[in-house]
């Protein structure tokens, strides 16, 4: 039988609160605690009356959400079998592709993503009737509360406690779960001596977790990691890891991205953006792609000091093509005759404006966990001021080099915007 980290008891004693938001940093294990809370929340049964007839009960009907899921019988649902099988339960339920039944009571609990294949599937989840339950997990990667309030307004099953779950890394202050419950309703309380904000909306049971409430779970790596990551950038130690809400600057040129796991392997249109650097500026290599009107960003290297060897080294890891900043013809000949297939991004006036817009263009951004400089910049870059301290259509020249990278792959990739090699067409790039 699983013992719950008493931050978790809560969950089964709150009876006031319809969202309940858990939030961590990395390692902190809060999808495990609501995974076991969930699978022994569907053994809770209701009845109208004395009755004791199946059309007189009322039982839970869950809805577990991620942004983008995979196949869920081979992503989530062996991750929930583990905790039926830890808590000792596997005999009461049923599983097929998609759901978790529990025989006993016959409630059931539905594993969905957002964003399918076939598109966006919110109007088609709003309308099962009946759910208690709605738990959004992997919040950061939702980048707008339109889908997720779509949902929400529509758990209001009588007779029941009903419930919303956000499960979810802090981000930034942009993010519409802090805009929404905790920008003007919070407290501070210390993790390891960092501030986080915890909630204190009047709807809202804030739970917070952080690596060291699961540190006996964690490998000695892990916790090396941690520590190493406190001595050396504390800032980074305090969003990371003690799951502080990061802070976006005023004037940023990207105010809505979200946070996934890995990059999709079906993503279309992958190619690589690279901008150069060496003593003072980092050279910066994305991997992007394109998936359902999505824009994925991969961060690949983020260096200084990088000899043309060392770049054709680090380029030769993957195959897709490089699209790169055309100021150093020698260098792009160097990187080409060691192997790699590169070519240069032409930059005429407007052209930083017109990638920008190309990338707000898309219906979502996704910065891959892993991507640590990547968000970094996209929390720091922003708008210039004119001398009256009035933000003006252009952007500062500071906190770009993976977005110049990702604009470089836009206006290659994706705009065509190439200086076209001599013997290579823009077809022979899948650029029409």
């Amino acid at each position: 039988m699983i013992i719950n980290h008493e931050i978790y008891y809560p969950l089964y004693t709150d009876k006031e609160h319809f969202v309940i938001l858990v939030t961590g940093g990395r390692g902190s294990g809060k999808s495990f605690g609501i995974g076991d809370f969930i699978q022994r929340l569907s053994f809770e049964l209701k009845r109208r009356g004395f009755s004791k007839s199946d059309a007189d009960k009322i039982v839970h009907k869950i809805l577990y959400t991620r942004y983008t899921m995979t196949s869920a019988n081979i992503s989530v649902i062996p991750e929930f079998l583990e905790k039926i099988e830890l808590d000792g339960t596997t005999r009461y339920f049923h599983t097929t592709k998609t759901d978790i039944v529990n025989k006993m009571t016959g409630s059931r609990i539905m594993f969905r993503g957002i964003k399918t294949s076939s598109g966006n599937q919110t109007a088609k989840l709003k309308s099962i009737h009946g759910i208690t339950t709605f738990v959004c997990d992997e919040a950061e990667e939702w980048t707008s509360d339109r889908e997720f309030e779509t949902i929400a307004f529509s758990i209001r099953q009588p007779g029941i406690q009903n419930r919303i779950i956000i499960i979810m890394n802090p981000t930034d202050s942009n993010h519409f779960i802090y805009q929404k419950y905790i920008k003007d309703t919070h407290k501070i309380v210390y993790y390891d001596g960092v501030p986080v904000q915890i909630s204190t909306h009047p709807q809202v049971l804030h739970i917070h977790t952080t690596y060291l409430d699961n540190i006996k779970n964690l490998s000695e790596e892990f916790i090396k990691q941690a520590q190493e990551m406190k001595k050396r950038n504390p800032e980074r130690y305090a969003h990371i890891f003690m799951g502080q809400w990061a802070d976006v600057a005023e004037g940023a040129v990207f105010k809505k991205w979200g946070i996934v796991n890995e990059f999709p392997k079906n993503c279309k249109n992958v190619a690589r953006g690279l901008d150069f650097g060496y003593s003072n500026d980092v050279s910066a290599c994305v991997k992007c792609g394109i998936l359902n009107n999505d824009l994925y960003i991969d961060e690949q290297f983020y260096k200084t000091g990088m000899l043309s060897s060392e770049l054709i080294k680090a380029l030769n890891e993957d195959d897709s093509f490089v699209f790169a900043d055309s100021a150093d013809p020698r260098l792009i000949d160097e990187i080409a005759l060691g192997g790699v297939i590169i070519y240069p991004v032409a930059k005429p006036a407007g052209s930083i404006i017109a990638g920008i817009e190309k990338m707000k263009s898309f219906d979502n951004i996704y910065v891959t966990r892993r991507s640590l400089n990547v968000q970094e910049e996209l929390r720091n870059y922003v708008w210039d001021k004119d001398k009256d301290g009035n933000f003006i259509n252009v952007p500062i020249d500071a906190f770009n080099h993976s977005i110049d990278a990702t604009r470089y792959y836009i206006l290659g990739r994706i705009l065509g915007k190439i200086i076209k090699p001599k013997k290579v067409k823009k077809s022979d790039l899948g650029i029409y």
